[in-house]
């Protein structure tokens, strides 16, 4: 299946404080009641704002990615929800146009599967136009920048299509669901950053033993890949997108696979500088049950941790450490 662009969800760019809204907006009631709802697939439209900004001629290339970036991704989202997503099987496909006509119609029938971007709030220093994309599972009725539930999704931007696999749909649709799962069984909200910490916490013994793909552009600049193996001391392998995305499709045993992911966005405080950055957070997750192994998400007080998009030898003495961060 052909990949999709995903690079202009991440538009602008350059570390506290985090700046995206991380929480969920519905109780345990409202989730186990969302289930029962027929579900909206939104089909995302190209936005006149951004055809106007990128409607020069040195954009062309960007503009000429940004319409395949909507076809694609409609394609490839409909395809995946159709096979990945589990909790109803009265699923249709609708434009963000037809959506807002049923929201303006009062309908409050339906759940929505769509793409969001987590915007900067401006919490703390000067706003930015960065953002961090996400899928989220919603009431329609809900305002689109306070939904139910969400997940961020996996980045690419490392590759040179920078596009999104079905290993990283299967992930990201999987994992939304099993936390909404959770917090109807548990009585309890938790956001995917909490759910993700706890779930890590639980399954981080099972690690051990289990064979680790790692795409093998993930390691940072001036790292060696036998200083890593050496840190991790278990059976660690730097693989292509290819192999990693066929070890959680088709659901490898004893083997386990990397992501990394946009979280959030830091700021400097220094007087007079303003200065921002996407940060990334990596999580491990077993290919045969899809369980979340291990998470490396640092915090505003985790002083000198990588909070970029790639793997230092350091991390993976963490991972052998059973260490969640």
């Amino acid at each position: 299946m052909k990949k999709i662009l995903f690079y202009f969800l991440l538009l602008s760019s350059f570390a506290s404080k985090a700046q995206i809204n991380v929480s969920f907006y519905a109780d345990p009631d409202e989730l186990k009641q969302l289930k029962t709802r027929p579900l909206l697939v939104e089909v995302i439209e190209e936005d006149e704002d951004v055809l106007k900004k990128l409607d020069k001629p040195k954009k062309a290339d960007e503009l000429a990615d940004y319409k395949k970036f909507i076809v694609d991704f409609n394609r490839d989202f409909k395809i995946y929800a159709q096979k990945y997503w589990t909790f109803t099987d009265k699923m249709e496909f609708k434009t963000s146009t037809e959506i807002k006509a049923l929201q303006k119609a009062k309908d409050k029938s339906y759940a929505v599967l769509r793409l969001v971007q987590l915007n900067d709030k401006g919490y703390w220093g000067v706003k930015t136009n960065q953002n961090v994309p996400a899928i989220a599972f919603t009431r329609i009725e809900s305002n689109i920048i306070k939904t139910d539930s969400k997940i961020y999704l996996p980045s690419r931007n490392l590759n040179n299509d920078k596009s999104l696999s079905e290993a990283d749909y299967k992930y990201a649709l999987t994992i939304l669901q099993a936390n909404v799962d959770w917090i109807i069984a548990n009585n309890k909200v938790l956001n995917f950053d909490k759910y993700a910490e706890k779930m890590a916490k639980e399954n981080v013994s099972k690690l051990k033993g289990k064979t680790l793909l790692v795409e093998d552009n993930m390691l940072a600049k001036g790292r060696t890949k036998e200083a890593a193996i050496k840190n991790y001391g278990g059976d660690l392998k730097f693989v292509p997108e290819a192999e990693l995305n066929d070890a959680l499709v088709n659901k490898a045993k004893n083997t386990a696979v990397i992501y990394t992911a946009p979280y959030g966005i830091v700021k400097s405080n220094a007087p007079f500088v303003s200065m921002s950055t996407i940060v990334y957070f990596k999580i491990i997750v077993d290919c045969e049950t899809n369980e979340i192994l291990w998470l490396y998400m640092p915090g505003a007080m985790n002083w000198g941790a990588n909070m970029s998009n790639q793997l230092t030898e350091g991390e993976f003495k963490v991972m052998a450490d059973l260490k969640i961060i």
